[in-house]
């Protein structure tokens, strides 16, 4: 059993949506590390709903429905109880399963279908999208959720304004995106750029590593998502 880690003068902020964020920090409370808790994105219904709930109460026309992440799971469970007799494809578990690349096997295991209904927010990548096409599947896209990124509130900004007069932070994030929201999030405070990227990131794709690199990030670390293996790499990074 690992040891405690009492204290650390080092920030370490998690930055991944939702609550597989929360269960990681309380993780790390557990082991005496304090996380910061900066999720990337929120999630949001819709105002107008009038078009989602009609698409959903009729899927007759689509021999697939595709729910790329945890976010679209929990969002289309919001008009959709239980799912009539058409093939659902899904990540198995927490975010560390979702993404296009990783449920694309899915997909071809199924054969390609006719017409598939792709539920995801109001932007996402169209890697997924197009190889339905590439494969002549027809691709309806549905908005069914809002992503609303990271907005630090005047506390968090004080807090910020502290911090960046100590050591920089170890920064665990997992999309290309989140990489934009935190340096959009922290422009109210002068120099906190920079005390931001002179920090150490963990994040778990290489093209989350490129798009940090070109954000100025130095240090970088990939890891797997499972979270142990993320809290180990934590650890190791504060004891070094």
């Amino acid at each position: 059993m690992n040891e405690p880690l009492r204290t650390t003068s080092r920030p370490v902020i998690l930055m991944r949506p939702g609550e597989a964020n929360n269960r990681l920090a309380e993780l790390l409370e557990a082991q005496g590390i304090h996380a910061v808790r900066w999720p990337a994105f929120s999630i949001e219904l819709p105002e107008e709903t009038d078009q989602i709930t009609e698409r959903l109460s009729n899927l007759d026309d689509v021999e697939m429905v595709v729910l790329p992440s945890p976010a679209s799971v929990a969002a289309a469970a919001h008009w959709v109880r239980e799912w009539p007799k058409v093939k659902l494809i899904y990540p198995e578990g927490d975010a560390s399963h979702s993404g296009s690349e990783a449920l694309w096997p899915l997909v071809q295991a199924h054969g390609a279908p006719s017409r598939v209904l792709f539920l995801r927010g109001q932007t996402g990548r169209e890697w997924l999208p197009e190889q339905f096409r590439r494969i002549g599947s027809d691709v309806v896209v549905l908005s069914t959720y809002i992503r609303v990124p990271l907005e630090l509130t005047v506390p968090q900004l004080h807090r910020l304004e502290k911090a960046i007069l100590g050591p920089s932070p170890l920064i665990y994030l997992t999309s290309t995106d989140a990489v934009d929201v935190l340096m959009h999030a922290v422009r109210p405070v002068p120099n906190a750029r920079m005390w931001i990227t002179r920090g150490k990131a963990l994040t778990i794709h290489p093209r989350v590593e490129s798009r940090l690199r070109e954000a100025g990030f130095q240090s970088i670390e990939l890891t797997s998502p499972d979270e142990n293996e993320v809290i180990a790499r934590i650890r190791e990074s504060l004891a070094a």
